[in-house]
């Protein structure tokens, strides 16, 4: 659905259409929303296509207008996504993924910002990443969340021959989703430059997390977050 249509199924909202059926025009909606009745009609029909209203008229043909599940759904997911940039409340949650296998680049990486994990997060890190594909959309989400929080900042530098990114770490718990191991202490890396998508997370830690969790590729973890910590 084109974001603009989110705006039609909000002033339907707003008249009462998210609990009962509503008497509202094409030209009253085309007001509310600064389009002609033309363009409001034409894009309420759209609506009804794709199950987002229901759209009668009643006996004087006055246009009566609901949100169905879908529509209600699709506005409490926009709900949920604008909570994640305007909510400060603490913040203690959970992410869930499988391991995956990497190339060698996290060790590289870790070494060039030894000396900074050291002095900012207190731990000589474990020569390496490790490198997480969250399982779902609920978990992408939490991890912006987290990354709301601030973090801890790891500034950018140059060295002899190039030059790298800001870092931002998170402390999290780390454990073996299948109860086999201990909870272990590690920080979440959001990075500047990464070639990464959303759904890969890459975490250190002082320990290799291979060994002490007892992982392999594929293995489920649990990545506990808790900005009271």
């Amino acid at each position: 659905m084109k974001p603009l249509y989110f705006f039609y199924l909000l002033e339907i909202a707003k008249v009462g259409g998210l609990f009962e059926r509503v008497s509202i025009s094409t030209t009253q909606i085309g007001e509310r929303l600064g389009v002609s009745q033309q363009t409001a009609s034409r894009r309420m029909k759209h609506l009804e296509k794709e199950d987002l209203i229901t759209r009668d008229f009643d006996s004087s043909r006055t246009q009566v207008i609901s949100l169905t599940e879908k529509g209600i759904a699709m506005l409490k997911k926009v709900h949920e996504e604008l909570n994640v940039f305007f909510e400060k409340s603490p913040v203690s949650l959970c992410l869930k993924g499988r391991v995956l296998g990497g190339i060698g680049e996290g060790r590289y990486y870790v070494s060039k910002y030894k000396k900074f994990f050291e002095m900012n997060l207190n731990i000589t890190p474990y020569p390496g990443t490790l490198n997480v594909r969250l399982l779902d959309e609920t978990d992408i989400l939490n991890r912006k969340k987290i990354e709301l929080q601030g973090g801890i900042l790891m500034k950018g530098f140059t060295d002899e021959t190039r030059s790298f990114g800001d870092v931002w770490a998170y402390r999290v718990d780390i454990s073996n989703n299948d109860g086999n191991g201990d909870e272990v202490e590690g920080y979440i890396l959001k990075i500047k430059r990464t070639h990464y998508t959303s759904n890969i997370i890459e975490i250190i830690s002082r320990w290799n997390l291979r060994e002490k969790l007892h992982l392999q590729d594929g293995s489920f973890i649990k990545i506990c977050y808790d900005s009271g910590s």
